[in-house]
């Protein structure tokens, strides 16, 4: 199975100005690749909206950056003895408006995405000789990966400058407030999933969908605690065919016994294994398309690999620079025993445990030396390390299925909640003998606990936990040395405050 490589061509803007009637310097250099000469056929729009799927891959963002920022902060990752200098100040939350790169560079480069996803649909909009529906679908990437991008600038820093395809000229642009950018996200979400295919054939694999739409939508909406709206949007994506690789409804048949389920489970991070069923939208990652770059600059689509997997790998065969913390893995069910059918599958699935073989060989003498390792995202094989492809979850079916549940039990329907709690449940232990199903019968109070747990346990390592505990306001019961009022939102880059004119230090977010 083919997926896109979103190898995007470099576009270089050439801004014509006229003056003292002099007609040549009116005239358009006709063998520039500029705004007035490349957007022409499809393949420009196409080649101008892969180009902003490209930020994603960066650095900055899903091939190393994002994990740091949010999983180092909340509180899955157990320091090891490599862990130090930024990862380290993420941990402390030490960090400051300065001199944090995994605070400064994913601000960067969301904005970047966004000045990318500006350009693509002011311009292709003005394309006439065009297929329309082609038109319509690269404008509706466009505005979902800008909506992406507005997610995490609310989710992370409360708000910062709203930019869009009606502003793009403006060097300098205020702070919007959330309410603000909320808005703007909805209203390119709406639009998105009405122009976009339930799916792609096998060459665009990849690109965002409906249903990516729909579930971002339903996010944005669960953290304004708009519940009903939220639950409509999953309802939505839970019609379109996706499903729990494993699961009941897995065309390929569910699994019947626990090592059936950890395989299953194994497929949603495995090198091997990209945009399967339980897949709404994941960031595509090839190797041997160009490698890693170490350059935060580099958001042309020219590198394709991730170094996550050498950043958390195995210890003496990676950088080592985290482990799943003591309070994870604390958190998963058993009776006590470490043998497989004593605990909760998914620690087998999701980190290298006494059970585990690594490189062909048990991993129990690692074990002894260095305890749990994270197996989200790793290759057993230890292969390629500095050439990853393996693709990153931004959203999963498990996410929406959980999402919906909450927003069921923030309505009062606890048991509509908890039957889908029940669903991820019997996915990780199909025998019910470790993970019975919990009571439909039982407060809203205990219900919204169970779901708390639920996505601990399921959605680790998958950047969702920090904002989790934020938007439910208990991130200071949970996170060491969180402090409320300060640490619920990073610090807007001092950079981007000296640089913007419209912003100045009372633009800042509290305790900075």
């Amino acid at each position: 199975m083919r997926k896109i490589y979103f190898k995007s061509l470099f576009i270089a803007l050439l801004f014509i100005y006229s003056g003292c009637g002099d007609n040549f310097l009116n005239k358009v250099n006709e063998t520039a690749v500029n705004s007035g000469t490349f957007y022409q056929t499809e393949g420009d729009a196409i080649s101008s909206v892969n180009a902003a799927y490209a930020p994603l891959q960066n650095l900055s963002l899903w091939a190393r950056r994002i994990h740091f920022m949010l999983d180092f902060s909340s509180d899955e990752i157990g320091p090891t003895p490599n862990t130090q200098g930024a990862p380290f100040e993420l941990i402390q939350h030490t960090f400051g408006p300065t001199g944090n790169e995994h605070i400064d560079n994913p601000w960067n480069m969301f904005y970047r995405a966004i000045a990318k996803t500006n350009i693509t649909i002011e311009n292709v909009s003005k394309m006439e000789n065009i297929d329309g529906t082609v038109k319509n679908q690269v404008i509706a990437q466009a505005k979902f990966i800008r909506a992406l991008s507005y997610f995490y600038i609310n989710a992370l820093w409360n708000g910062g400058p709203l930019k869009t395809d009606e502003n793009t000229n403006e060097l300098n642009t205020g702070r919007a407030t959330p309410s603000e950018i909320w808005v703007q996200i909805e209203n390119d979400l709406s639009e998105a999933a009405n122009n976009l295919p339930t799916s792609w054939d096998d060459t665009n694999l990849g690109r965002v969908t409906k249903g990516a739409a729909l579930a971002l939508h339903g996010k944005a909406l669960l953290y304004q605690e708009k519940w009903a709206e939220a639950d409509a949007k999953f309802t939505e994506v839970m019609g379109l065919g996706y499903y729990l690789i494993g699961g009941d409804d897995d065309p390929s048949g569910a699994a019947t016994t626990i090592e059936e389920a950890i395989a299953a489970m194994r497929t949603n991070h495995d090198f091997g294994v990209k945009n399967n069923g339980e897949a709404i939208f994941e960031v595509q990652f090839a190797s041997g398309a160009g490698g890693l770059s170490w350059s935060s600059g580099d958001a042309r689509g020219l590198r394709e690999s991730t170094i996550r997997p050498r950043e958390y790998g195995v210890d003496g065969n990676a950088f080592y620079n985290a482990k799943p913390s003591d309070k994870l893995i604390a958190e998963y069910e058993g009776n006590g025993g470490t043998g497989i059918g004593d605990r909760d599958p998914r620690m087998e699935a999701f980190f290298f445990t006494e059970n585990s073989t690594f490189k062909g060989e048990p991993y129990m003498p690692i074990f002894e030396t260095s305890g749990y390792a994270w197996k989200k995202y790793q290759d057993e094989t230890d292969a390629a390390q500095n050439d990853n492809d393996c693709n990153h979850d931004v959203i999963r079916y498990a996410d929406v299925i959980l999402m919906s549940a909450e927003a069921k039990i923030n309505q009062g329907n606890v048991a509509g909640g908890i039957e889908l709690i029940n669903k991820i449940r019997k996915r990780a232990d199909p025998s019910g003998t470790i993970l019975p199903p919990r009571d439909t019968g039982i407060s809203q109070a205990a219900a919204l606990d169970f779901l708390i747990h639920e996505r601990f346990v399921e959605l680790c390592g998958e950047q969702v936990r920090r904002t989790d505990l934020v938007r439910w306001g208990i991130a200071k019961d949970n996170i060491a040395n969180f402090q409320a009022g300060k640490h619920e939102y990073f610090p807007i880059p001092q950079n981007e405050i000296d640089a913007n004119q419209e912003l100045t230090d009372a633009d800042q977010n509290p305790g900075y």
